[in-house]
């Protein structure tokens, strides 16, 4: 089994179990949604929830060392950099709660994770 492939599904299934808490109105993001459109709250939570079981389909791929699974997993990659980093530039979703503490190190860490997992992600296209 390769070790790129390995590495990308661990990274998958990680980013996809710090996203779980990370919910909007969950345990660690505490934040009023309140003011945004229950249309776009609705879609942001169904586009979260889509990543995360992408996520583990993609991990799962990766396992079996399918070589989509590299597209894939950049693809998915590049999703979560573009979630956290909206949320940590305050681009998206804009509320007027402070980001939790805790959310904060979430993000940082699954920012870090998901640039990981682009720069493997293209390693392995590449080779």
């Amino acid at each position: 089994m390769s070790i790129l492939f390995t590495a990308i599904a661990c990274l998958l299934v990680a980013l996809c179990f710090t996203l779980t808490p990370m919910a909007p109105g969950g345990q660690v993001d505490t934040r009023d949604f309140s003011a945004l459109p229950r249309w776009q709250f609705a879609l942001f939570n169904v586009f979260l929830i889509s990543l995360g079981v992408a996520s583990l389909v993609t991990a799962g791929a990766a396992i079996a060392e399918i070589r989509g699974s590299l597209v894939a997993a950049l693809v998915i990659g590049i999703l979560y950099t573009a979630v956290f980093a909206l949320d940590l530039g305050r681009v998206f979703p804009v509320v007027k709660d402070a980001l939790p503490s805790q959310l904060l190190v979430l993000e940082v860490a699954s920012l870090s994770i998901a640039g990981v997992v682009v720069t493997l992600a293209i390693k392995g296209l590449i080779s």
